[in-house]
Formats: C-alpha cells, sequence, structure tokens
C-alpha cells in the first residue's frame, strides 16, 4: 500500500520590489505576525547597498503563508521553526527581488518555504 502525503497549500513567499528615487524602503506584508517588516526592510536596504546603489529606494510587496495557529496550552517548536522557515525564505526572496529588479528582470520572484525538519 502506498501513502499518499497530503500536499499543502502554496508554501511559498511571493516577493516583488519596484525601486523608487527617493531613500527609503517601504514594506507591504500580506501575513505578518513574526517581524517580516523589518527583516524585509534590513534585506533589501543590504541588497541595494551591496549592489552599490544604497542610495535608492523602493518598495517591497512581500505575500507570505498563513502563519501556523498557536497552541492555547505551550508553543509549539513545529510552529517556531515554521515560521523561522518562511522568515529565512522571505529573506532569500526580497533579495533575489532585489537583484533582478536592478538587473531588469521580472520583479516577482517566488521561493519554496523549506519544511522544517
Amino acid at each position: 500500500m502506498t501513502a499518499y502525503r497530503r500536499r499543502g497549500r502554496d508554501r511559498a513567499v511571493h516577493a516583488c520590489f519596484s525601486v523608487r528615487e527617493a531613500p527609503g524602503i517601504t514594506v507591504t506584508v500580506s501575513h505578518d505576525g513574526n517581524g517580516l517588516v523589518t527583516t524585509a526592510r534590513h534585506t533589501a536596504q543590504r541588497a541595494l547597498a551591496e549592489a552599490g546603489r544604497g542610495y535608492l529606494g523602493g518598495r517591497v510587496e512581500l505575500r507570505t503563508p498563513r502563519p501556523p495557529a498557536q497552541a492555547a496550552t505551550r508553543p509549539s517548536a513545529f510552529g517556531t521553526r515554521r515560521r523561522r522557515a518562511v522568515r529565512r525564505a522571505a529573506d532569500r526572496a526580497v533579495a533575489l527581488a532585489v537583484a533582478a529588479t536592478l538587473r531588469g528582470d521580472a520583479a516577482g520572484i517566488r521561493v519554496h518555504v523549506r519544511p522544517p525538519l
């Protein structure tokens, strides 16, 4: 008998970056419960600075999977690892979106969330 693994919904982070001439990064996040705004802003600033374009600013749109529900009795280790995996995927997606925009490629980037072990 084969076991079928139930496929979850879309477990990917979508990031889109648009450049502005004014300095400063604006971040919009679909589901934010764990400080993704600050992480995305710092990642975009770092990526712009590494590309030698630290004087530019921009706007980051970040769509993340819905965060896991919190347990009523105690925090779940799986939930913590899942939030950490989403944060790492968001970090990669923002950096790739900034680099793609500066190259002139498509601005939308999709990075799969690696499942926690």
